[in-house]
């Protein structure tokens, strides 16, 4: 295999410890082809009709720009309106994508290699939920616990995201694994004391991923059985 295809880890990590992953969803297991662009464009159109805009830091997150605008905002049923007008304008962008999105090859196939070792699963994602059972409705991928934006009060890299996940599927932080493709999943996983992996699926490269303290890089989330499959079957 290339550089660029091969399974790297760090000295620290022992595989022989884990007993749950967590993955990202978007760009991680599928490939949704979101148009993130467009979606800012849509929060920023709501933030424009309630005269936000000269305000924001437009280059943040797009959750982080909708949660400042909320800030912004005194009255309570103001914020309850500008964020149920928000979160509109990011579903129906991300719902036009992810009703015609795909797992990843093999992505399927590991999920329930990893369940039948014996490995619990759970997803944390910054998606809305309807956009991640659209994906599931065609593509059923095993797992244990989802929980999306819509489900928390807050989102990844917050380290509460991740900690709910790992509290639902009864494992401790240092023996699970945080997969995801962007480094904010590496920074959420360090955030809750487990171990990180980075899949080279979307922009994030394995340098920046090394930078980042990732104590494991994937050519994809489907290689990861490579690693961890045997641990399942010991546990």
């Amino acid at each position: 295999m290339t550089a660029e295809s091969s399974i790297e880890q760090n000295g620290r990590f022992d595989p022989s410890l884990i007993r749950g992953v967590v993955f990202d969803f978007d760009g991680t297991l599928a490939e949704t082809d979101i148009d993130f662009g467009l979606m800012r464009q849509r929060v920023l159109e709501v933030a424009e009709r309630w005269g936000l805009t000269d305000h924001l830091d437009q280059r943040r997150y797009i959750l982080e720009i909708v949660d400042d605008a909320v800030e912004m905002l005194s009255d309570e049923a103001d914020r309850r309106r500008f964020r149920a007008e928000a979160a509109q304008a990011m579903s129906e962008v991300e719902l036009t994508f992810t009703s015609v999105a795909s797992p990843f090859p093999g992505v399927p196939e590991m999920l329930e290699q990893l369940r039948d070792c014996g490995v619990r699963i759970g997803i944390v994602t910054r998606n809305c939920r309807a956009g991640v059972e659209s994906v599931f409705s065609r593509h059923p991928l095993p797992h244990e616990v989802l929980l999306t934006r819509d489900d928390v009060e807050r989102v990844k890299p917050d380290p509460a995201h991740l900690n709910e996940a790992l509290e639902t599927l009864k494992i401790e932080p240092e023996r699970a694994l945080m997969v995801g493709d962007h480094i904010t999943d590496i920074e959420v996983g360090q955030a809750a004391g487990t171990w990180t992996a980075g899949v080279l699926t979307a922009n994030t490269t394995r340098e920046q991923f090394l930078e980042a303290g990732a104590d494991l890089i994937l050519p994809s989330a489907a290689d990861i059985t490579e690693t961890l499959c045997l641990t399942g079957e010991e546990a």
